[in-house]
């Protein structure tokens, strides 16, 4: 399962949709991937794969800032 996580920036520059980044404990999905490639070719929104920490999770949460939460995954 990857997690995504659409929220606005904390420095209020934009939205910033989040997932870890591929690393070796990330599987590399073909869902994954769509996602990512989708998101990118609408240009609405930063696109980033990068650690995040549950604090940040957190800290979008009650500030009232984050928009949307989800997973995806490949089934085997």
């Amino acid at each position: 399962m990857n997690q995504f996580f659409l929220w606005e920036k904390a420095d209020g520059s934009g939205k910033e949709l989040v997932t870890a980044k591929l690393d070796g404990t990330i599987l590399p999905g073909v869902t994954r991937d769509s996602v990512l490639s989708l998101c990118r070719s609408w240009g609405e929104f930063e696109v980033s794969e990068r650690e995040y920490y549950l604090p940040e999770v957190i800290a979008a949460i009650e500030e009232g800032r984050m928009c949307e939460a989800f997973g995806v995954g490949t089934a085997a």
